[in-house]
């Protein structure tokens, strides 16, 4: 039975019903006697009302998308439960689409996501230049925040890590150890925040008075395939590095089995700094230091920004929904014994 078949059964018109139903008999004045009337005998016929219908109505769904570029990445992973636990204590809930780290299924799963009503939209770019999805971004009318990797050129806020601090902090853990000779494991080098971790690791060496062109320097992707064949360019040279920093969160897992097939202890033989706290960091041996992003502090501002501008979208349609603002979180160093002086 639904909602008009309700009505009818009862003598009570569609609207009567649906506006018990759906809590807001007070606000039309409908009596007590007939509210509790409707209520019973929905229960007694299991009649609920239609979230869709409603929601069409008021113009909004309760529903945010979100994309990221991996869901295996524990990161990513992390930051969507965070953000979904954050929007689902306000009655939100989350659609959820993953691009698999590719810039034409970002392309087609945004374009799929913006044709629906969703209230808004929260997205991790790919990362790598993309016109397209600058593009999407700037002719939407919907509510749109970005989070972890920036895409310069849009009007939608973003938040992201510091990320050429992050790198020169990565670097300064190994220098500070004594290493010189240091390897540097990158994820995918079109992307924003690759570039700036880069950098930052290059900004180290040159404060510490070492030529930054000794960095060794592989990787060109995010997956365990790519991290491992940059592993073994990196660890399988004649001089190889003494150090190494993976400026991925999936980089480590290249790093750490190229170094069991040459037989390499850590710290004795290769010190190792991670981007990226995974579950398992401080739990095997030896732990893991890494350079970890604060999930929980990035995830409530992304959604004080993306609530920020739905209100402001509800309220005037002509409104300017986004700015540009940037909002950037420092790196915390998660310090184990991963990294030691260099034999």
């Amino acid at each position: 039975m639904n909602i008009s078949e309700l009505a009818k059964e009862l003598g009570f018109s569609v609207s009567t019903v649906s506006r018990v139903l759906s809590g807001n008999a007070e606000k039309y004045r409908i009596s007590r006697k007939t509210v509790e009337k409707v209520q019973e005998a929905a229960e007694a016929f299991q009649v609920t009302p239609d979230p869709i219908g409603a929601g069409l109505r008021r113009g909004k769904m309760g529903i945010v998308g979100l994309l990221v570029p991996d869901i295996t990445n524990p990161f990513f992973s992390q930051l969507a439960r965070a953000i979904e636990l954050k929007l689902r204590s306000s009655g939100v809930a989350v659609q959820l689409c993953n691009s698999a780290e590719d810039s034409s299924t970002e392309i087609s799963l945004l374009g799929k996501m913006l044709t629906r009503r969703l209230d808004g939209m929260i997205i991790a770019p790919v990362g790598t230049e993309s016109e397209a999805l600058r593009s999407m971004i700037q002719d939407s009318s919907m509510p749109i925040v970005l989070v972890d990797r920036p895409l310069p050129g849009t009007k939608a806020p973003s938040v992201s890590l510091e990320n050429r601090n992050a790198g020169r902090l990565a670097a300064q853990q190994l220098l500070a150890a004594g290493h010189t000779l240091i390897g540097c494991l990158r994820g995918a080098p079109g992307s924003e925040s690759d570039r700036e971790r880069f950098e930052g690791t290059r900004d180290a060496l040159r404060a510490a008075g070492i030529d930054p062109e000794s960095l060794v320097v592989a990787g060109s992707g995010y997956s365990r395939e790519e991290s491992l064949s940059a592993s073994a360019l990196i660890l399988r040279r004649p001089d190889r590095p003494t150090g190494i920093v993976t400026l991925s969160g999936q980089g480590i897992l290249g790093a750490l089995e190229t170094a069991r097939e040459l037989k390499l202890t850590i710290p004795d033989q290769l010190s190792i700094v991670a981007f990226d706290e995974q579950p398992w960091s401080p739990l095997i041996e030896p732990p893991i230091t890494t350079i970890a992003q604060p999930v929980d502090q990035m995830a409530n501002r992304v959604v004080e920004l993306l609530n920020r501008n739905m209100q402001k979208s509800s309220k005037d349609e002509n409104s300017d929904r986004e700015t540009n603002e940037s909002y950037f979180f420092d790196a915390l160093l998660m310090e184990r014994s991963s990294v030691g002086s260099p034999s």
